[in-house]
């Protein structure tokens, strides 16, 4: 492909294209979002003016000038919609979880390799600045032998959501699949394939049908890492801890970018820089002196610049597809110890 404008179309301007689609393709110089579809309401059009909304998926797919489609709907759609897009010739870009079975996943790989087509998913949850900070101070060894790492989202919605594709038993609804493709996707970048796993699911909440609780404990060598999520949890959690021989690192609060986003303008400018308050603390073991540890800044635009590359310049893609079709084999792993109802 050459390096003229991509032309993009967008499945969905629910809370997904808004804050996490949308504002990037804008944003970025060499992508036109073109087409967004929205079967019944018009709220793009105040924000997206130059972007024309289709009422059909078919009309988004069959444009052919549209290069690049953004499948961020519902999961249990994510496998028709991709693999129709594919088939109509087109790029795609899958919000994750991928898909909501390892089969799904597997077979739109193929055929994206088979009609000679990018499959990027969105983990952009790579790019939080508390995740890179993580990352660099593993890196740097600044921890010693590592020993234990936990990596936790609490929220407090003890109400069951509005969101009927989130919170009904439909293919790949709840957390796990949610935030949990998230959690998983970090521990595989941090540490790769462990050799066992221990998972504790939960259906915690009045009239609950899907898991709202999960616990996995992600079995190494020599060292154990944890991923927790809730949605009964008021009081502020770590959201990174992690121990080693040399000290020990715990981070609290969320990165900043999705709240930003979500803000009408938004302000670009230091939009991943982590407030002061929420720097994490590193604590010296062998002096018990601690230190804070400035947030790297958190870069959610790097996904979109990259698939650019991609489609433009036959660079790689950061996160190949075959990357996130292990994190739904480890959400099925993980179903296998079953779901256990607390409520």
């Amino acid at each position: 492909m050459s390096t003229s404008i991509i032309k993009v179309g967008l499945v969905s301007f629910g809370m997904s294209g808004r804050i996490f689609h949308a504002p990037f393709i804008e944003r970025h110089p060499h992508f036109e979002l073109k087409l967004i579809l929205e079967r019944t309401k018009s709220n793009s059009k105040l924000a997206y003016p130059n972007a024309r909304i289709v009422r059909s998926f078919d009309a988004l797919i069959h444009d052919t000038d549209i290069s690049l489609i953004v499948v961020n709907g519902p999961t249990y759609l994510h496998f028709d919609m991709a693999k129709a897009a594919l088939e109509a010739g087109k790029h795609v870009v899958l919000e994750k979880p991928m898909t909501a079975t390892v089969d799904e996943a597997t077979e739109l790989i193929a055929l994206a390799k088979k009609k000679g087509l990018q499959l990027a998913v969105y983990h952009n949850k790579r790019f939080d600045g508390g995740f890179k900070t993580i990352q660099q101070l593993i890196a740097t060894e600044r921890l010693g032998k590592l020993s234990e790492c936990k990596i936790a989202v609490h929220r407090y919605r003890p109400e069951i959501g509005p969101k009927i594709w989130k919170e009904t038993a439909f293919p790949g609804a709840g957390i796990l699949y949610d935030i949990g493709s998230h959690l998983i996707d970090q521990i595989l970048v941090l540490f790769g394939w462990p050799l066992d796993i221990h998972a504790d699911l939960q259906i915690q909440r009045a009239h609950g049908t899907v898991v709202d609780y999960f616990k996995i404990d992600f079995i190494y060598e020599d060292f154990k890492a944890t991923i927790v999520s809730d949605m009964l949890t008021k009081e502020a959690m770590p959201s990174f801890s992690l121990t080693g021989s040399k000290s020990r690192f715990v981070k609290y609060g969320n990165d900043p970018q999705e709240s930003r986003l979500a803000e009408q303008p938004i302000i670009w400018e230091g939009i991943g820089e982590d407030t002061a308050a929420n720097y994490g603390t590193l604590t010296h073991l062998d002096t018990n002196t601690t230190e804070k540890i400035t947030t790297e800044i958190g870069c959610f635009d790097q996904f979109y610049t990259n698939v650019y590359d991609v489609l433009a310049l036959d660079k790689a893609l950061i996160i190949p597809p075959e990357q996130a079709l292990d994190v739904i084999k480890l959400i099925e792993w993980a179903m296998e110890f079953g779901v256990k109802r607390v409520d």
